[in-house]
């Protein structure tokens, strides 16, 4: 079988949900073949800052590349509009994620306009939770993360290219609606189970990616993903090498290549 490059689009190190180092996640990937990964900054439960992800994974940076973060809620960990425009020019960050749900926002919120001014300046995508929250954030708020949501952003921004992380699990009929109305907008399909799959979790992942797959003509809209160190990259490549069929080569790496300039 041909081997194909294999991008992981949504990956974390540091303190968010457990640690994990970049050394750790490098070694992981070569266990499953996987070739590069998106380490995401966070602004959620003492997870990495965009400076310290940026900083961890420099020795890595042939296989690793940072998403950055900001919030619509300042902090002093913010990074600023002249550094988040320096880096999106230079490649030290490739995205920027929004922790929509976990923090009480909309994607469409006002306050995010001049960082997402900034992604279709360099045309890099925006990343927004969507979906499920761990249940151990009791303050997260579903209706911030509901996929449908995404809908008013892509509309107004037909410029700006968007992932809706996780297939906005349980909302994937949703999530594939923003996608085949907006052509802006993507999916990843991370984090949908802890550790490895098992025959119902493939059953019900099948399902879900069927369901995208119907509703938007062609599952070439998804992004690989695993949401590491929540789900392991060897099943999750196992279960999606099957799903993709001749969306295989998008999947896998085509579509993050396009998205993230790598």
């Amino acid at each position: 079988m041909k081997k194909i490059r294999i991008i992981d689009a949504h990956a974390h190190i540091g303190g968010i949900r457990r640690h994990a180092s970049p050394g750790e996640l490098v070694a992981a990937m070569d266990a499953a073949n996987v070739d590069q990964s998106a380490v995401f900054a966070a602004t959620i439960r003492g997870g990495p800052t965009t400076s310290a992800v940026v900083e961890q994974i420099a020795p890595h940076k042939d296989r690793l590349f940072t998403v950055g973060t900001v919030s619509p809620f300042k902090t002093e960990f913010q990074p600023s509009l002249p550094d988040v425009d320096a880096w999106l020019a230079d490649g030290t960050i490739r995205a920027l994620k929004f922790y929509t749900g976990y923090e009480h926002f909309y994607p469409d919120d006002y306050r995010l306009r001049p960082y997402l001014n900034l992604l279709v300046k360099h045309g890099r995508p925006a990343i927004f939770h969507s979906g499920d929250c761990v249940c151990g954030e009791v303050q997260a708020k579903l209706k911030f993360a509901h996929p449908l949501a995404v809908d008013d952003l892509a509309s107004e921004m037909p410029d700006l290219r968007i992932i809706i992380a996780h297939l906005g699990s349980p909302w994937v009929t949703d999530c594939a609606q923003v996608c085949y109305k907006n052509k802006n907008v993507y999916a990843d399909c991370s984090g949908f189970v802890y550790g490895g799959f098992t025959p119902k979790h493939v059953q019900r992942f099948t399902g879900m990616w069927e369901t995208f797959d119907f509703i938007t003509e062609s599952s070439g809209k998804i992004l690989f993903g695993t949401d590491w160190p929540i789900s392991d990259h060897a099943p999750y490549v196992e279960v999606v090498r099957k799903l993709a069929g001749r969306h295989r080569e998008a999947v896998f790496h085509g579509n993050a290549e396009t998205l993230f300039g790598l």
